[in-house]
């Protein structure tokens, strides 16, 4: 099969690369316990897809291939399958035709594990916000840095001159996140795409909808109007200032509403 580039819901660009499939070992698990078998068997099914070259929506072998690649039971494999569906890798489809079939990487996934972390570890919503103050940024001057003027102009001119008044509220919600999310990918740092994307995640779903964004949303579109033109001018330090205005500002507004939020545990869910 040859090289495909998969492309996440945000646009993150994933290659896998072609190789023989379901190869590899499992490790040890973290705390020194060896890996159950189900844990080894999802390690090979996940090095199989990157090695054998899947694209999103390929359907994976018939169980009966599995079973004989992996010589595991069919308990083993299908628990191993359900680990994956769960970690948001693979759906599971029923029925003539069904199967595994390769899912797009989505952050969402990441962002709750994550929140389960920070929750047992004591982490705040302040600590969430300053997380996301240093992050978004540092990736604004990155990408404003980039020589392409013209793929950057492509990349963030839906963000430019956006009227929210024009769009529902989950259009806007939606779209206002997307901005952020758009600008992670066009960094080319896979690590920092998807851990900015995470924490975007968590800012939205768990702090912004708190509130009604509809209310803060033509001050956030203009934000964003901003920031995207000093990226696409190559402006790197106007950039990374606006977006420490802008990330300031959302801050300001949700405690203003929210009070004692910021010393709330972050939730899980």
């Amino acid at each position: 099969m040859s090289e495909d580039v998969v492309q996440v819901r945000t646009g993150l660009p994933i290659v896998y690369r072609p190789g023989d499939p379901l190869a590899g070992d499992g490790v040890d698990s973290p705390g020194g316990r060896p890996p159950k078998a189900s844990e080894a068997t999802a390690e090979r099914i996940v090095h199989g897809i990157v090695s054998n070259g899947y694209a999103v929506g390929d359907r994976m072998p018939a169980e009966s291939e599995m079973l004989e690649r992996t010589g595991v039971s069919r308990e083993t494999l299908r628990e191993a399958l359900r680990i994956l569906e769960a970690q948001g890798i693979l759906t599971i489809r029923r029925g003539p035709g069904g199967g595994p079939f390769v899912n797009a990487l989505n952050a969402s996934y990441l962002a709750r594990t994550s929140a389960l972390y920070f929750h047992l570890a004591g982490a705040t919503y302040e600590e969430l916000f300053e997380t996301w103050a240093f992050m978004e940024p540092l990736i604004s001057a990155k990408v404003a840095s980039l020589p392409d003027r013209r793929w950057k102009l492509d990349r963030l001119s839906p963000f430019m001159a956006y009227d929210p008044h024009a769009h529902t509220r989950g259009q806007v919600i939606h779209e206002l996140n997307d901005f952020h999310a758009v600008l992670a990918t066009m960094s080319g740092n896979r690590v920092l795409t998807l851990l900015t994307q995470a924490v975007d995640h968590i800012v939205v779903h768990q702090v912004l909808t708190r509130a009604d964004p509809t209310d803060k949303s033509k001050a956030m579109a203009h934000s964003h109007d901003d920031i995207a033109r000093a990226i696409v001018d190559g402006y790197a330090t106007k950039a990374r200032k606006l977006m420490e205005e802008h990330i300031r500002d959302v801050v300001a507004w949700v405690t203003d509403i929210n009070p004692g939020m910021l010393g709330e545990l972050i939730e899980w869910r």
